[in-house]
């Protein structure tokens, strides 16, 4: 894993609907904006929502969700980055 995401997925949520439920891809494709995105370190500012500095959207009237989604999708990342030799022996999706 270098750093670079190449898909996010939301897999269960109890959001409130018509707010942070735009984080389903059925809903909205929010979620797809994180594809191609490299996540660079813990320290970086790119990986936030724009209300903080960052380069993700929120959505009008929710910040929160798409706040937290933000940081679990860098968290995951900055994860992986640790672990390459585990990651390299899983199969593929679909396998």
């Amino acid at each position: 894993f270098n750093g670079t995401v190449l898909g996010t997925r939301v897999t269960e949520h109890h959001e409130t609907p018509g707010l942070g439920d735009k984080i389903e891809l059925r809903l909205s494709d929010w979620i797809t904006h994180f594809a191609g995105k490299k996540i660079s370190g813990a320290d970086d500012a790119h990986w936030a929502v724009k209300k903080d500095g960052g380069d993700f959207d929120q959505f009008t009237g929710a910040t929160i969700t798409p706040r937290a989604v933000v940081n679990a999708v860098k968290r995951a990342g900055l994860y992986a980055q640790t672990l390459p030799a585990q990651l390299s022996q899983l199969p593929a999706c679909g396998e």
